[in-house]
């Protein structure tokens, strides 16, 4: 599966306000509420933070891959921000977090969720792609890049 399949232009935030790992899991998922993709946000931010409890989804080198399995959703979806001054995510490597990309997956999707979790940790994977995207201000371009990624592996 692509990232382009689950993830849409609408559901990027370019400049994340949040200051707390609460607070940025918080707006991604009101980022897939506003793009009418999910209902219930209070459900969706405490299931995925209940999931941060068993461990930091902050993978190391900036980037954080927040996910949760959800019960009334049938299809994986993603949410992505970027936070300019980076925020405490209890990541491995103790570092600031400025790459969000949050996935929501139905709670019978063991495989297709792992899957995609590894597509987007390839992808962030480039080096050069995390300091693009650290550096565009705009949504389109920030999307483009993650696109042109997903291409190439």
């Amino acid at each position: 599966m692509k990232i382009t399949e689950i993830l849409q232009e609408q559901c990027i935030v370019a400049d994340i306000k949040g200051q707390t790992k609460r607070e940025v899991i918080s707006e991604l998922v009101e980022t897939l509420a506003k793009a009418r993709l999910i209902e219930d946000v209070v459900t969706a931010v405490n299931v995925v933070m209940d999931r941060e409890k068993l461990g930091s989804t902050g993978i190391g080198n900036g980037v954080a891959v927040p996910h949760g399995k959800l019960k009334n959703i049938n299809n994986i979806m993603c949410a992505f921000g970027r936070s300019q001054n980076g925020v405490d995510f209890d990541a491995v490597d103790r570092a600031p977090v400025y790459i969000f990309f949050l996935v929501l997956a139905p709670e019978d999707s063991a495989s297709l969720h792992l899957k995609v979790l590894s597509r987007i940790t390839k992808i962030l994977r480039d080096q050069s792609l995390r300091k693009k995207i650290i550096k565009f201000t705009n949504v389109s371009d920030i999307y483009t890049s993650i696109l042109e990624e997903d291409e190439k592996i």
